[in-house]
């Protein structure tokens, strides 16, 4: 018998699109949530069609990148602008603990969903809600996606440039992963709910916690920007970037990442481990803000590169045990997918459609050692669960098949 998780009991209703209110809900979902996903009735969730952009299907019954996000809830589907619609969706918000949105404020207003609203009619109910830049400035109400307010904004984007030294030429940015700052937003919104749930079970007080995509890259970058004000620079050129942490190509075209993290401590294995023990006998190798020098630097690295280039990257990966020093190869995605450490520490899983094929999927970051690896159920099709729902709570056939009628609510065939 399964083990109740620790949100068991926990109601948790989402209104969403595309990503992050998704990865918010679906790490809830794995610790025993109750999720509600409110979906519209002209085609739902935008994120349901989507994956046919990456090449991924789409149909009703085998969605696997819809599923990732969405496995282990049910989905209601309801047209919010209608009286009937708005109606059911104030009684799932009448029995919720928390609702998690990424809807915009001035969206969330015209069909009196707004928190100003929500609070006088659920005083206990918690909001989580992502927005782009903040409630505040020129920029309130401005769009924000992932790509624009996370990456785009915040420096990120501009700092992964590459440029090169001595040189006139400026790399293109590089293309930034998909849905990483959503995903952070998730992992904030969901940490701040848990807070609020907690004072909101002593106190009876909800509250409405808001992640903005902007100020959580600022937060992730805190160290860059904040480095600014002391002349630390971004982008970086190979010359200033640490010897110690940078990325090195290997003899078999493999890239290797060593990693000395504590200087003081560190430094002296790393050079016994790569052969340049003769840098010990110069006092400057031993400072740590001399690396900060792109003169100082320049030989360094070009001496680096030359003998990483003498191993393949799986012999300096036993270079490295041997002197306990911290490394990695650099993974591909399709590697990662088959890495025996994500498949022994239960971070994928197979998910077995009813058409016969089985898909490898990335599963939530959080363990709990008292439940264990939970369950995961295919992610609900558009209005699966209308009608189950609207009876558990208390709708009779006669109200749903009029709601149902007069398309105020859908449910899927």
């Amino acid at each position: 018998m399964a083990i109740a998780g620790p949100l068991n009991g926990v109601t948790v209703v989402e209104l969403g699109n595309q990503v992050a209110a998704a990865t918010c809900t679906r790490m809830m979902a794995d610790l025993g949530a109750n999720i509600i996903k409110v979906e519209n009735t002209a085609g739902g969730d935008t994120y349901r069609s989507w994956p046919r952009a990456i090449g991924a299907p789409i149909d009703d019954d085998f969605n696997p990148i819809f599923d990732v996000l969405n496995a282990n809830k049910r989905a209601i589907s309801l047209d919010l602008k209608s009286e009937g619609g708005n109606k059911v969706m104030y009684s799932l918000l009448e029995k919720a603990d928390i609702f998690i949105t990424n809807v915009r404020t001035k969206g969330l207003s015209h069909i009196g969903l707004d928190y100003d609203t929500l609070k006088v009619k659920f005083p206990k109910l918690i909001m989580g809600q992502q927005v782009g830049y903040g409630e505040k400035g020129p920029d309130k109400d401005k769009p924000g996606y992932d790509n624009t307010a996370f990456w785009a904004r915040s420096g990120f984007l501009y700092g992964q440039k590459v440029d090169f030294d001595d040189s006139d030429i400026e790399s293109y940015p590089v293309y930034m992963p998909m849905g990483m700052g959503d995903t952070a937003c998730a992992m904030s919104m969901m940490a701040g709910c848990m807070a609020a749930l907690l004072h909101a079970r002593e106190t009876g007080e909800g509250d409405r916690i808001i992640i903005p995509l902007y100020g959580t890259a600022m937060w992730m970058a805190n160290i860059q920007i904040d480095g600014t004000q002391f002349g630390y620079k971004y982008p970086k050129t190979r010359n200033i970037s640490s010897p110690f942490g940078a990325p090195y190509k290997c003899k078999d075209g493999r890239w290797f990442m060593p990693q000395v993290a504590n200087f003081a401590k560190d430094v002296h294995k790393f050079f016994k481990c790569i052969g340049v023990e003769d840098m010990e006998e110069n006092p400057a190798y031993l400072v740590r803000p001399n690396y900060n020098k792109a003169d100082f630097n320049a030989p360094v690295i070009a001496r680096f590169e030359k003998i990483f280039a003498t191993k393949t990257a799986d012999e300096w990966c036993d270079e490295f045990r041997k002197y306990d020093l911290c490394f990695e190869k650099l993974y591909s995605y399709e590697e990662v997918l088959a890495d025996e450490t994500a498949e022994v520490n239960d971070y994928v899983y197979t998910m077995q459609y009813p058409n016969g094929k089985n898909i490898k999927m990335v599963r939530p970051n959080i363990r709990s050692q008292r439940t264990g690896i939970v369950e995961i159920k295919q992610g609900p099709m558009l209005g699966e669960h209308t009608v189950e729902l609207m009876k558990e709570y208390g709708y009779n056939d006669s109200e749903i098949e009029k709601m149902l009628a007069d398309g105020a609510v859908k449910q899927h065939d």
